[in-house]
C-alpha cells in the first residue's frame, strides 16, 4: 500500500481532515485533546519508512469540521469515525496508536473492533475510572468544565493543564518545529475541549472484560517522564488486566519532542 502524503476529507460524519505519508502496513494514530494531527508532524516521517501512517483531526478539532453545532463527543462517535475513515482508506486490519484522549478512542476500538485491528497502543489514557480513588480524580475534571461556565475558557484550561503536572522533559522546550502552523492551529481546540470532549472522554470506563481477552493485540504506554495521575491510571489498568506497562520515551508528548526514539519504540512494540 502505498499513500501520497496530504490533507484529504472524508465525511463519516462531518469531514475530517487527515494527512497520509509512506507505505507498508497501515497505521492509524490519534491524537489527544486540543490538538490535531500536526502533533504527530516528527514522528510520522520516521515511522513512514516501515508503515503507511494515517492522522487524522478528530471530529470538532482544527480541520475536522463538524456537522452540526458544537455538542458534548461520545466516544462512541470517535470510534464510528475512525472505523469510517479506515473503512474508506484500506483493506488490511491497521495497527493504531493513541496518545491521551486519542488514547482512550483506541482502546474503544479495541473492545469493538478486535478482529479488524493489529496491534493497539494505548499511551498514557485519562481513564480515571480504574483507579480506587476514581471519584475523587473524576471531580478535578468537574470542577474544570464548572470554572469553563463560570469563568471562561483561559482559566479552565490552565486549570486542566495543572490537574497532573509531570516531570520536565528537557527535550519538551520551545517551539514545535515540526510544523510551524500547528500552535496557531490549535488555539481553538482547548474551547472545544474543556467544553466538549473532557467530561465525556474522563468519564469513559473501559470494557476491562473485553479487554483482557484481546490482551495480545493490546499495549499500555507509559512516558519515561512521568505525571503521578497519567503513571497511577496506567499502572492501574495493566495491573487490573494481568498485563505490564510499556514505557515509552519522553512525557506525555514524547513523540513530539523524541521523534526518532519514540518511532523507535513504537514501531518495536508493534512488531
Amino acid at each position: 500500500m502505498s499513500l501520497d502524503r496530504g490533507l484529504g476529507q472524508v465525511q463519516p460524519a462531518g469531514d475530517l481532515g487527515i494527512e497520509t505519508r509512506g507505505s507498508g502496513p497501515p497505521l492509524l494514530m490519534i491524537h489527544g485533546g486540543a490538538t490535531d494531527a500536526g502533533s504527530f508532524a516528527a514522528i510520522a516521517p520516521e515511522l513512514a519508512e516501515h508503515y503507511t501512517v494515517i492522522a487524522y483531526d478528530r471530529r470538532g478539532n482544527s480541520r475536522s469540521r463538524l456537522d452540526g453545532p458544537p455538542a458534548d463527543l461520545r466516544l462512541e462517535q470517535q470510534a464510528d469515525d475512525a472505523g469510517l475513515l479506515l473503512k474508506s482508506l484500506i483493506d488490511t486490519p491497521p495497527h493504531v496508536f493513541g496518545s491521551s484522549g486519542g488514547a482512550i478512542v483506541a482502546l474503544e476500538l479495541a473492545t469493538r473492533y478486535p478482529d479488524r485491528l493489529g496491534t493497539v497502543v494505548a499511551h498514557e489514557p485519562p481513564v480515571p475510572s480504574v483507579l480506587p480513588d476514581a471519584a475523587a480524580q473524576q471531580q478535578k475534571y468537574e470542577v474544570v468544565y464548572q470554572t469553563y461556565r463560570t469563568k471562561g475558557v483561559q482559566e479552565a484550561f490552565h486549570q486542566f493543564i495543572t490537574i497532573d503536572p509531570g516531570q520536565d522533559d528537557p527535550a519538551a522546550d520551545g517551539d514545535y518545529p515540526a510544523d510551524p502552523e500547528f500552535g496557531p492551529r490549535i488555539q481553538g481546540n482547548q474551547e472545544f475541549l474543556v467544553a466538549h470532549e473532557m467530561l465525556p472522554f474522563t468519564r469513559y470506563r473501559p470494557d476491562l472484560a473485553a479487554l483482557r481477552a484481546n490482551l495480545p493485540q493490546l499495549v499500555l504506554g507509559v512516558g519515561r517522564y512521568r505525571a503521578k495521575i497519567a503513571t497511577r491510571i496506567v499502572l492501574t489498568l495493566a495491573d487490573r488486566l494481568g498485563t505490564e506497562a510499556t514505557p515509552f520515551p519522553g512525557d506525555h508528548t514524547g513523540y513530539m519532542w523524541r521523534p526518532g526514539e519514540f518511532a523507535e519504540k513504537l514501531h518495536a512494540a508493534l512488531t
